[in-house]
This record gives C-alpha cells, sequence and structure tokens, in this order.
C-alpha cells in the first residue's frame, strides 16, 4: 500500500475518533440509552451473521441476547497507575491454552460505595495500542452471569484517568461455542461486589 494512501488512512481514522469523542462528551442520559440500544440491537444482527460464534443449530433458535437493565452508575471513571516494565505474561484460558497478553495499568474506582482496583491489559495480536481489555468476574458470576468471567473494552486516550463502561460487559465467545479458547480473568480482576449491568447469561449449562 502506498504511504499516501496510508497516511490518508490514519487522517480518516483520527478524525473518526475525533467526532465519536465529541458526541459522547455531554451526552444526555436519553441519548446516552438509545446508543446502548442501538449498540445491543447490533450485537443481536451480529450474532446471526457468519462471523458469529453460534452454530448453526443455535442461530436457529437465537432470540436474542439477555442484558441487565441500563444503569448509568455502573459507567464509573477510573484513574490509572501505569505499570512501568509491560512485560508481556501468559494467561490461561478456558481450553488450557496459554494466551499471551501485557499488563498495562493498575485501574482504581469506586463502585457501590466500595474502592475497587483492577488490572487492564493489552492483547499481545491487538493492532490498537490504546485498546484495553478488562476481563473480570464478580459476584453475579456462574449465577446470572457467565461462570468463565466478562469482559470490557477500554479506550486509553493518553491521560490518567479512563472510562470503564460495565453497561458495555460482554460475554466471551467460548460462552456460546466451546470451540473457543476465551482468557480466564485474573485473580486481581474479581471484583467484589455484584456488578448488576451488560450482558447476563445467555446459555444456561
Amino acid at each position: 500500500m502506498k504511504r499516501n494512501t496510508i497516511f490518508g488512512l490514519l487522517v480518516v481514522a483520527i478524525i473518526a475518533i475525533t467526532i465519536l469523542n465529541f458526541l459522547t462528551v455531554g451526552e444526555s442520559s436519553e441519548d446516552y440509552i438509545e446508543r446502548l440500544e442501538i449498540d445491543r440491537k447490533d450485537k443481536n444482527s451480529f450474532m446471526l451473521s457468519s462471523s458469529s460464534p453460534l452454530t448453526e443449530e443455535d442461530k436457529v433458535a437465537f432470540s436474542g441476547l439477555n442484558y441487565y437493565p441500563i444503569n448509568e452508575s455502573f459507567k464509573v471513571t477510573a484513574k490509572l497507575t501505569m505499570i512501568d516494565k509491560k512485560q508481556p505474561i501468559f494467561v490461561e484460558s478456558t481450553t488450557g491454552e496459554q494466551l499471551k497478553y501485557i499488563p498495562f495499568a493498575y485501574a482504581d474506582f469506586e463502585l457501590d460505595n466500595s474502592e475497587q482496583r483492577v488490572i487492564l491489559y493489552q492483547d499481545w495480536e491487538e493492532k490498537d495500542p490504546n485498546k484495553l481489555s478488562l476481563m473480570f468476574a464478580d459476584d453475579t458470576s456462574a449465577r446470572e452471569t457467565y461462570g468463565g468471567g466478562r469482559y470490557v473494552d477500554v479506550q486509553f486516550r493518553n491521560t490518567n484517568a479512563v472510562t470503564i463502561d460495565f453497561n458495555n460487559a460482554y460475554n466471551p465467545y467460548c460462552h456460546f461455542n466451546v470451540e473457543y479458547s476465551c482468557p480466564i480473568p485474573p485473580r486481581e480482576n474479581m471484583l467484589t461486589l455484584a456488578i448488576e449491568a451488560g450482558e447476563k447469561l445467555y446459555k444456561v449449562d
């Protein structure tokens, strides 16, 4: 690909991110809820696509993913403490495979009147250097949500804080299909409260 073409694509990407940031700053509650509801409808459509983790048999019976009601109190601002030595580690997966991640930063936030600390990771194979992953389990795990934990994608913006929106918490593909290998949340990310936000159980084992 020619250098000027690559530069053009980078400019377009930067403009798109800037527009998204502008649209979500000062977003009203009504717009926030509407945006999440649209995202959820789009994901239901994706689950019926050829890229879906669902088997063809499961697609026939698919009637939509299950969610907690949208609750803005589960959208938190977390203070970051950067991890200086960003050495890759191996995280065990649901199939016993060792998946490579980089511990990026500690994230401290308050939720339900209690202080919480988690570790945010970078996927070794992730192309976007600012996309971080929060792999977590909580008091709903294995009861109302997937026992293997859930994930939240977090966008790093070169500041000392990030937004963690648990309303966007989603189930890993292995919840829908055992052929997938998904990282298991580390012990440090076992939250001591119920995160009643985001995706709930779809398949009850």
